[in-house]
Formats: C-alpha cells, sequence, structure tokens
C-alpha cells in the first residue's frame, strides 16, 4: 500500500508537469514563431517480475515480464515543426519556410536565435525585435535602415537599388539541443553544435511565422491531463483509507 501512495504520487508530479507545459504552449498560441514544447517520461525502478514453478522437487522461475513503479520527468524539449506563414504586407516582417534561425545580438554582444520574424526599426536606423536586439547580417553585422528596403527569398537586402547585405539565417547540427532562455529566444548548447549558414530556407518578406501550437488539441491535452491528475488523487486517497483499515482495524484483531 505504501508502494501504490508513492506510485500515485510520481503520477501526479509527471501530470503537473503536463498541465504547466501545456498551459506554457496555449499562453504562446499568438506568439510569432513560438515552438511548442514536448515532454518525455521516463520508467522509474522497472524490475523483472518471474513465475516459480515446482512441478518437479526443483523449483524453476521464468521470467514473465516487467514491473514498473513509476514514472518521471527526463526532458522538455521544443517541437521545430513549421509553423503557418501569416501575410502582413508590413515592411519589417520575414517568415522562414524551413528549417533555420535568425540571429539577434544584444546589448552585451550576447548571440540567441529565434524563429520570431516581427522587427522594427529603431530610433538610431537599426532594425531589431520587440525587446530591443538587434537583427544580424551574416557578416555578423547590425542592419542599418537608411531607405525602403527589400529582401528577396534568400535574405539578400537591398536599399535604394544597392545590395547592403544578406539576413543572418543559421541552422544548427541538431537543433533539439538548443535551450530555450526566454523572450522566444534559443541559446547553443554542446548538444547543438555550432551555427552554419543555411542557404535552403525561403526568407518571405511581408510575412511571419505563426507559433506551431494546435490550440483545440493543446486544450484537449490539458483537460486531460487535469483527469489523470484527479484520478491519481484519488488513487492516494483510497491507499490511505486501505492503510488506515490495515492499522486501525486488522491492527485490533
Amino acid at each position: 500500500m505504501i508502494r501504490g501512495i508513492y506510485t500515485a504520487a510520481m503520477g501526479m508530479l509527471a501530470e503537473e508537469a503536463r498541465v504547466n507545459t501545456t498551459a506554457n504552449n496555449l499562453a504562446n498560441v499568438e506568439t510569432a514563431g513560438f515552438k511548442k514544447d514536448t515532454l518525455a517520461f521516463s520508467t522509474y525502478l522497472k524490475r523483472e517480475i518471474f513465475r516459480t514453478e515446482s512441478l518437479t522437487d526443483e523449483q524453476n522461475r521464468y521470467a514473465i515480464g516487467k514491473m514498473e513503479s513509476g514514472v518521471v520527468l527526463d526532458e522538455s524539449q521544443a517541437y521545430f515543426s513549421q509553423g503557418a506563414v501569416v501575410q502582413t504586407g508590413r515592411e519589417y516582417d520575414f517568415a522562414l519556410n524551413g528549417q533555420g534561425f535568425f540571429t539577434v545580438e544584444t546589448d552585451d554582444g550576447g548571440r540567441y536565435y529565434t524563429r520570431n520574424g516581427q522587427w522594427h526599426r529603431n530610433n538610431e536606423g537599426f532594425l531589431v525585435d520587440c525587446v530591443g536586439n538587434y537583427l544580424l547580417t551574416d557578416s555578423d553585422e547590425k542592419i542599418m535602415i537608411s531607405d525602403q528596403m527589400r529582401v528577396s527569398s534568400d535574405g539578400s537586402i537591398t536599399q535604394n537599388g544597392v545590395l547592403t547585405g544578406r539576413i543572418a539565417v543559421v541552422e544548427f547540427e541538431d537543433q533539439t539541443g538548443l535551450r530555450k532562455v526566454g523572450d522566444n529566444y534559443f541559446a547553443q548548447t554542446p548538444f547543438s553544435g555550432e551555427p552554419r549558414q543555411n542557404f535552403t530556407s525561403e526568407v518571405i518578406q511581408g510575412s511571419y511565422e505563426r507559433a506551431n501550437v494546435n490550440a483545440v488539441r493543446e486544450m484537449l491535452n490539458l483537460i486531460t491531463a487535469q483527469r489523470h491528475f484527479e484520478i491519481t488523487q484519488r488513487v492516494i486517497t483510497t491507499e490511505d483509507q486501505l492503510l488506515d483499515a490495515a492499522v486501525n482495524r486488522v491492527g485490533r484483531l
């Protein structure tokens, strides 16, 4: 019975993580370029189960399967499927069709990567995001806007008929190794590898990529996780009642 309480409690922790992740996905359903999170769980205290037979004077043991005492959260990963591309007609909106990320630089020189393609011109004439960080070219330079800007599908920037640079679109050997750091940014890790130029993705000016979150599906996932959480709560209540009966009733006999 004690093991039943612990197993149910581990189930509650797993469903709590699922509820929190699903709620965060729903909260960002309108965030441009957002990539939803998915969870991976692993079994805990898996052990072999044997059957013992005594058909003769000797006992024989046969493996009949495995028993798992619970699950634990293994990791949370971003799901990098393509989001829908929405046309806005805004000069500084860019969508990425395909793999890859825009490169941004903070005031302190930090480098991050994002799929959020909604930019604007700041007071100094540079192209920045909603946080104020700078969009970079493939030569690691900030983009200065001096005239009407046109961006081709390969990211090449033309102003007043002059080619002024190319928007940096990078990819990674293993993008699932990237780490979310807030503000819709990803940071490279030893598992993702170094960024390298991406020449296959299409840059679409006057559009942006929506979050790859299906609101209806996430609502169903949220309801399912809440129901599972309530069920495991009832399991703990039942186990507690059985334990009370074993101690206070059977013990008196």
